[in-house]
């Protein structure tokens, strides 16, 4: 099934390093106190978020959203 993916106009093969650096991440991300966090996801997971924090979906996968109050 991946040789069939490679074939799709535009497809690229991950290298070693790369490939290694995909995580899944905490949702919502870690972060400080009442600070921003900048993460990825859909704009559908994005505003899936509660609206005390914030949710906004700024660009291609980017979603920000404001950590709780300590």
């Amino acid at each position: 099934m991946i040789k069939n993916i490679l074939n799709l106009p535009g497809a690229e093969a991950l290298g070693i390093p790369e490939q290694k650096s995909i995580n899944g991440g905490s949702i919502p991300p870690d972060g400080q106190c009442n600070e921003f966090v900048v993460f990825r996801a859909t704009e559908a997971q994005c505003l899936a978020y509660p609206y005390n924090l914030r949710p906004a979906y700024i660009g291609p996968n980017q979603c920000s959203i404001l950590m709780a109050p300590c």
